[in-house]
């Protein structure tokens, strides 16, 4: 054997170490490194960046005072979630592809600069720091308005809900808040192209409208609601005085939109005519929103062990309904760090969403081992126990995790919810469920299925009168068709006289966790709530006078990008057209005769293949398709965007 100098004989003898005792010196497999990730916290957010302190500080910053502007312009808006928003603030591309594995880093498909995915216990953001343009973070602000809305009003009319998410999307902060300018082009577009329709048709539709449920939002009606909210908030004629504010406090308080609209924005005639001026301007001073007082009291900045980054990316993948992916990320978590209580409470939610109830009770009871003021560890048990205790009988062992979870954390309004309605099922319980109920509505006033509720414990408690009349208003006025009807039967037992049934325990599992991801394009029967997306494309049946022209035969058009093409059955082709939340799916019998041209009606170069599309900009026009499997038929494609 030959002779090793010194130094090279030593490092051969290191070598020879390493390999007896399994020491390892390569570094870890790509998939399973994670980047060092910071955590800040607000009062209402908490915010992990991989971007450093100053990304993460940024961001808790600005949701701050997007959410002071919502609480100066949105009247007796409920702002607080009962439980502070996760933000997950990726620094770029790459990093956004870790969190959403569903959008890759792919230069034929643009990735979202954000998503925003609200759920029953926790809502979260995640976002690109890196992202471009002026109002970078449009849908997500657009989302979180939704959700302000949604919990803040009941009687809120469709109208003024989607110009109101629409205008707080498009905001550009500011130092001290924020500035609306004009509408979307899109919008302006298409008011340029067609005649407004009478303000009193938009303002009385509802949600089981034609106008509402026509299957897109680029139409006259939604493009006409948008610019009207715009006009109303930033007019300086128009916003004197704050006509919005007396208008929403007025049908909150039950009074016909309608009638409100005419008392409070005067004669509808002149205010279509104002309106139409405003669309036909070129430009307009854009009005600024002065925040709210207050300060963003942003703690200091702490770094998070590779433990407590993957358990966060578990439960935000937990949240968006990847069970396979969560279970990966929150057991790596728990192997790297067994004291992780927020691993382990994750966990125990994904049983109870896979209705494993042993379990959710393992994870959940090691998660209040090792934090016993976790609430949502406590809410997660009492969930656990309505499970087992199925739908027969009182579930009395569940009242103690509930009283628990909401002595800890008294504003999240869920907990409520479920005590009351347990509460009210016992005689010696029953005098404890109103406050419950009552509870749960103030912190949550636009939640119909709290507000029914009430209405039921009302009843029971002798209070006929005024379980009638909120029964009522909860009939005329929930978005959601199934809540509606239970408030319409309510409605009906009273005036005959007939005896109530309680509320029934509300569901635990698997509907307190959605078993499938929330789709980014939701899907609702006609009179269904619809916070975002696409709804069916056929209409109800409406009567004559009111009847907008047939699906079969009226234009639609819509301008967005080109997500994805489907060539697997051709000749056919099937297209999904993605335009901030709202995605249609358009069929092409033929893709060989599909009618392309470019802006200004020119021809395009010939498009051989269909999955040359994927990555376009475009305005495609279809028919309304109201019994296939697809949205609409196509009938021209105009191509904006080279790929």
């Amino acid at each position: 054997m030959m002779d090793l100098p010194p130094k090279p004989r030593m490092f051969a003898r290191w070598l020879v170490f390493a390999a007896l005792t399994g020491l390892h010196c390569l570094p870890l497999r790509s998939a399973d490194k994670v980047e060092t990730w910071v955590e800040v916290r607000t009062p209402h957010f908490v915010v992990g960046s991989d971007g450093g302190e100053k990304g993460a500080r940024r961001v808790a910053e600005q949701f701050e005072l997007v959410r002071r502007v919502f609480q100066a312009a949105m009247p007796n808006a409920h702002l607080d979630t009962g439980v502070p928003i996760q933000v997950l603030a990726a620094k770029d591309a790459k990093s956004f592809a870790v969190l959403l594995p569903e959008f890759p880093v792919d230069k034929r498909r643009a990735q979202p600069t954000g998503l925003f995915v609200s759920g029953m216990e926790k809502n979260y953001v995640a976002l690109r720091l890196n992202a471009g343009g002026q109002v970078p973070y449009q849908d997500v602000f657009q989302e979180y308005a939704r959700l302000i809305l949604k919990r803040s009003y009941r009687n809120l009319p469709p109208w003024l809900e989607e110009g109101y998410a629409n205008a707080f999307g498009g905001m550009t902060l500011t130092e001290k808040g924020a500035r609306l300018g004009r509408p979307d082009p899109e919008d302006l577009s298409v008011l340029w192209e067609s005649p407004l329709l009478p303000l009193d048709i938009v303002l009385q539709a509802d949600r089981t409208s034609p106008y509402y449920t026509n299957g897109s939002k680029d139409t006259v009606y939604f493009a006409e609601s948008r610019a009207l909210v715009h006009y109303l908030l930033t007019d300086p004629q128009a916003a004197g005085g704050k006509p919005l504010d007396r208008y929403v406090s007025q049908v909150e308080n039950g009074a016909d939109p309608l009638q409100t609209a005419r008392q409070v924005f005067g004669d509808l005639n002149q205010l279509r005519d104002r309106l139409e001026s405003y669309v036909k301007q070129t430009n307009s001073a854009p009005a600024e929103f002065q925040a709210a007082p207050g300060s963003e009291n942003i703690g200091p900045a702490r770094a998070l062990s590779q433990a407590e980054t993957k358990a966060w990316m578990g439960d935000f993948a937990l949240r968006r309904g990847r069970a396979d992916e969560a279970r990966s990320k929150l057991e790596d978590a728990v192997k790297l760090q067994p004291s992780l209580a927020r691993a382990e409470e994750s966990l125990g939610y994904l049983a109870l969403q896979q209705n494993h109830g042993e379990e959710a009770d393992r994870h959940l009871n090691r998660a209040l081992e090792l934090d016993p003021k976790d609430a949502l560890a406590h809410y997660g048990r009492g969930l656990s126990e309505l499970v087992r205790s199925g739908s027969v009988g009182v579930p009395l062992s569940a009242i103690g995790p509930f009283e628990s979870a909401a002595a800890i954390n008294p504003d999240f309004a869920p907990t409520w919810a479920h005590l009351a309605s347990i509460y009210v099922l016992r005689p010696e319980t029953l005098a404890k469920a109103l406050p419950a109920a009552q509870r749960a509505v103030s912190l949550e006033p636009g939640n119909a299925q709290f507000q029914y509720d009430l209405a039921v414990i009302l009843e029971k408690n002798g209070r006929s009168d005024e379980a009638k009349k909120l029964a009522a208003q909860i009939q005329k006025s929930a978005g959601d068709s199934r809540t509606a009807d239970q408030a319409g039967i309510l409605v009906a037992r009273m005036s005959e006289g007939r005896p109530l049934s309680p509320p029934p325990s509300r569901p635990a599992s698997p509907d307190a966790l959605p078993a499938s991801p929330p789709p980014l394009e939701r899907r609702s029967a006609p009179g269904d709530e619809r916070p975002s997306g696409v709804v069916p494309a056929t209409p109800p049946v409406v009567s004559k006078a009111s009847e907008p022209p047939a699906p079969s035969t009226r234009l639609y058009s819509m301008v967005g990008v080109i997500s994805e093409v489907n060539c697997a059955e051709t000749p056919q082709v099937v297209i999904t057209l993605k335009a901030q939340t709202l995605s249609m799916h358009l069929h092409a019998a033929d893709f060989a005769n599909l009618a392309f041209t470019s802006p200004g009606g020119k021809t395009p170069s010939k498009i051989t293949a269909c999955a040359g599309l994927r990555g376009r900009s475009a305005r495609i026009s279809y028919l309304l398709a109201a019994t296939k499997g697809w949205d609409g038929e196509i009938q021209s494609i105009e191509l904006r965007t080279e790929p």
